[in-house]
């Protein structure tokens, strides 16, 4: 830091006690501070105290200034432009400075968002029942923490024995479910959403990848909070995984006046995860005789009816959306709509590899505690990986919760019901639903005003959308959208990409035992949260002073245009005729001061959000930016070989390996000690139907003898 004469200090000193400031309020240095003293060269962004007269809160204050001898340096102009366009207040004014749109973009709007002003509206469909969970699995609900399906220490069953073994996708039929239907062709939705004069609309699966990035955006990149965590695990990293920060991409898809959100599946492969989670899901909220129907040898048993079951959603509308939620399951005790929602969870030696998943099933949950083999290293992941998509689905499905099974493939280690507020303590750092249902609405919103700028360039065109967040976890945080009009047909071959594969890894898949099946492929990234959260790091992921390793805007690194377009798809994106670059910052206020994001909200409180967003009118510029967000996108989401010679890699492989050749050790000696004493289950009274109509059904119930009641 440099020297200062006295007189440039006490100039600054006047200017600091001249402001007057709220109680507990945050003030940052001022255009009109940094202009006052003769050579500043940084000013430290820490808190001013309202109190006047207290000489070592201006201390403090000063510690932070360093003296420059040349106020026309590019670092003090761009330390003005940072006060200006994020956190200053004009010295001795109420009102902010204007947020500024950065050099080389086009000034469009600038303008304030009352979350109080904003609400999400249900839309009332008669809809099929929803089924409940089945062998008594609802104790889980109504318990915080983990129920292991059998006890490790008395090798008691808490629940059904029938539960611990998977059955293998090779016997399950899946020809029985019925496929997923994306928005832009789910004839209902639009049904609904013409009637309510929706512009836009989508599904959980759909809008959750771009609503992330609003929250890393309106956060200011928040570290997830690991607090629930045992006081000895050790939490290596405390930010979200590359993958959850990774750049975002979706289809809007035009007609009839109504743009359909489709997730972009450009990337997507197949693996057995997805198929699992559609065959587990029948397996937890059917009985034992109507769930071995769906196998193979027997499926000619299933009747019209279940075949034919329509599925059950929810509507919900807030701005110019309509958003749908499949619903999953359903128990009429659990708070607000009683929905809840149903995850497998794979474990990390699966996640970590998903196309060679049978060398990581010999992987066990043993304990509740433990850096591995441990419910809490799941938890940990999840934290990391998960709960930012699986709160947003939470939140737009008008749901409670999400219920878990833990498993390895093969086997079902335990089940626990995480609630809406135990996600957001993790999140948002505290279990008061006002601060992440606040936020929830503002990033809607805040996506509904990107979209209505995209719309207006490219009126009644479907468009193809990236979003990525970007800046440092400890600087001002900001986004770039990109749009482009797109064809149909384009849609559709980018869509179907990676079709062909897909359908033939789950032809071979359906058609071999699991023993003989050696199968190939990558990633699905329509289950991010089954593949993400343990897998192998870049070594740039271990720097945790930083959320991004490329923390700087794009623009101020050396990289050409047709650089990064090598390292994007070799198609016609790489260099669009027509493009729309976008730039969105924000600054948060709550109960009328500034700060940097909001924390640990009330009821009383009051969050309205400032936004600047600008296009990008430079083309060149806009053109380098997108092909570097391509390129990132690519990267995260394409293996390489590359990622086989990283040596940290490497070494977190091989630690797996050697915890999976132990699990099967102890499988096997598990298996000889029980055939030698009694099966033992845990009794369970039936459970008393409630007054008037329930979705519950009857319940099969084990006795210690082995007898269903």
């Amino acid at each position: 830091m440099l020297n200062s004469d006295s007189a440039e200090k006490t100039e600054l000193v006047e200017v600091v006690k001249k402001r007057s400031l709220p109680a507990g309020a945050k003030q940052y240095p001022t255009r009109e501070a940094v202009g006052k003293a003769k050579s500043p060269a940084r000013i430290k962004q820490s808190s001013i105290s309202k109190d006047k007269g207290d000489r070592r809160t201006l201390k403090r204050a000063l510690k932070g200034v360093a003296i420059q001898r040349k106020l026309s340096s590019p670092s003090v102009r761009r330390l003005q432009l940072q006060f200006e366009t994020h956190l200053g207040e004009r010295a001795g004014d109420d009102e902010p400075i204007p947020l500024k749109t950065k050099k080389g973009t086009i000034r469009h709007e600038i303008e304030t968002i009352n979350a109080a002003d904003l609400n999400l509206v249900p839309v009332d469909r008669p809809q099929p029942p929803v089924p409940a969970l089945s062998y008594g699995l609802e104790r889980v609900l109504f318990n915080p923490g983990v129920y292991h399906l059998q006890d490790p220490r008395s090798r008691v069953f808490n629940f059904d024995p029938y539960l611990q073994e998977i059955m293998p996708v090779s016997e399950f039929d899946f020809t029985l479910l019925k496929r997923f239907i994306t928005s832009s062709r789910d004839k209902a939705l639009l049904q609904v959403a013409a009637e309510q004069g929706s512009k836009y609309t989508g599904s959980t699966s759909s809008m959750t990848s771009a609503l992330s990035h609003f929250h890393y955006l309106l956060s200011q990149w928040r570290p997830p909070n690991t607090g629930i965590l045992s006081k000895d695990f050790p939490v290596e990293f405390r930010s979200f995984t590359q993958l959850q920060r990774g750049p975002s991409a979706i289809f809007l898809r035009y007609k009839d006046g109504i743009y359909a959100i489709d997730a972009d599946k450009q990337f997507d492969t197949a693996n057995v995860l997805s198929m699992l989670g559609q065959s587990m899901e029948k397996l937890l909220t059917l009985s034992t005789e109507d769930f071995e129907k769906y196998r193979k040898s027997s499926s000619e048993t299933v009747s019209d009816e279940a075949r034919n079951e329509p599925e059950s959603y929810h509507y919900t509308t807030m701005g110019d959306f309509l958003m749908r939620s499949q619903l999953d399951a359903h128990d009429p005790r659990i708070p607000g709509t009683g929905m809840f929602d149903l995850k497998t969870r794979a474990v990390v030696s699966i996640r970590m590899d998903v196309s060679q998943y049978e060398e990581g099933s010999g992987y066990e949950i043993r304990g509740r505690h433990g850096q591995w083999e441990s419910f809490e290293r799941e938890y940990y992941d999840m934290i990391r990986a998960a709960f930012l998509k699986y709160s947003l689905q939470v939140r737009m499905g008008r749901m409670d919760g999400i219920f878990v099974a833990y498993h390895n493939t093969e086997r079902i280690f335990g089940f626990q019901y995480i609630s809406l507020p135990e996600m957001d303590y993790a999140l948002h750092g505290t279990d008061n639903r006002k601060l992440g249902d606040e936020e929830f609405k503002l990033s809607l919103n805040l996506m509904n005003r990107v979209l209505d700028r995209a719309t207006a360039k490219y009126p009644k065109q479907s468009l193809r959308l990236h979003f990525e967040t970007r800046g440092k976890a400890d600087e001002a945080t900001y986004m770039y959208i990109f749009a482009r009009p797109i064809r149909e047909e384009v849609i559709e071959e980018i869509q179907n990409t990676n079709k062909a594969k897909v359908e033939e890894f789950e032809k071979s898949t359906e058609n071999v035992s699991n023993e003989e099946s050696n199968l190939s492929g990558s990633d699905s990234a329509s289950n991010i949260e089954d593949r993400e959260g343990s897998q192998p790091t870049t070594d740039a992921e271990h720097n945790e002073d930083s959320v991004e390793h490329l923390h700087t805007p794009p623009e101020d690194n050396n990289t050409t245009a047709s650089e990064t377009a090598q390292g994007a798809n070799a198609d016609d994106e790489a260099n669009p005729s027509e493009l729309m670059a976008m730039y969105l910052t924000i600054r948060n206020k709550v109960d009328g001061v500034y700060v940097r994001r909001p924390e640990n909200l009330d009821e009383n409180s009051d969050w309205k959000v400032e936004y600047a967003l600008a296009e990008i009118d430079d083309k060149e510029k806009a053109l380098t930016l997108y092909n570097a967000l391509r390129k990132r996108r690519r990267q995260i989401l394409v293996k390489t070989d590359k990622d086989k010679d990283n040596q940290w890699n490497n070494r977190y492989i091989n630690s797996i390996k050697a915890y999976n050749a132990r699990g099967r050790e102890f499988r096997k000696h598990m298996k000889e000690i029980q055939a030698k004493e009694p099966l033992k289950v845990l009794y369970a009274e039936p459970l008393a139907e409630p007054a008037g109509p329930s979705t519950l059904k009857s319940k099969e119930t084990w006795t210690e003898d082995r007898k269903k009641e």
